[in-house]
């Protein structure tokens, strides 16, 4: 995600490592389609925000989040709460000595081959355990990408042709 939700995640999983909470609480913000559009909404005044975010029973009890969730309202960034979750999700599973991983592949995986390849990575990257994001694309036409830790992988069968065209290319320059 971005450098502005990744700074808020990490603030505030240092003061508040609740997980569980969070999500609860943003998807009592978000689940609701008249609240979550008054509370990203650019006409309602950010002191509004924070009446009603005060007045939330699904907030009750957890201070800190509601504070954090006013702090988001009062600079006008309520909508970056969806990309803080993941932002937030990734600190806790670092903090765990785990990463996520997006994989892209042509078909989906079976179960053999993602243990293989958390194994793998585990290793590679010295993780307890690699939670994958497993996203088909056939227009990589086989083979896979692998994103972890803002390191990228491409073994695709669209990648080694980008690749052998671009070596082409040079060549042809030479």
């Amino acid at each position: 995600m971005s450098e502005l939700t990744r700074r808020y995640a990490q603030a505030l999983y240092q003061v508040c490592p609740d997980e569980d909470g969070l999500r609860e609480t943003a998807g009592a913000l978000m689940g609701d389609a008249a609240l979550w559009e008054a509370l990203t909404s650019p006409a309602v005044e950010p002191e509004a925000k924070g009446r009603v975010l005060a007045r939330l029973p699904a907030l009750d009890g957890h201070g800190l989040l509601l504070r954090f969730y006013r702090l988001l309202a009062s600079k006008g960034r309520m909508a970056l709460l969806p990309a803080i979750l993941e932002d937030f999700h990734g600190a806790a599973l670092a903090d765990r000595g785990c990463a996520r991983c997006v994989l892209t592949c042509a078909r989906a995986p079976g179960e053999e081959e993602l243990n293989k390849l958390r194994t793998a990575l585990c290793r590679l990257h010295h993780k307890k355990d690699i939670q994958f994001d497993v996203r088909v694309e056939p227009a990589l036409l086989g083979g896979f990408t692998l994103d972890i830790e803002g390191v990228t992988y491409d073994k695709s069968v669209r990648g080694a042709l980008r690749r052998l065209e671009r070596q082409l290319e040079e060549r042809r320059m030479a």
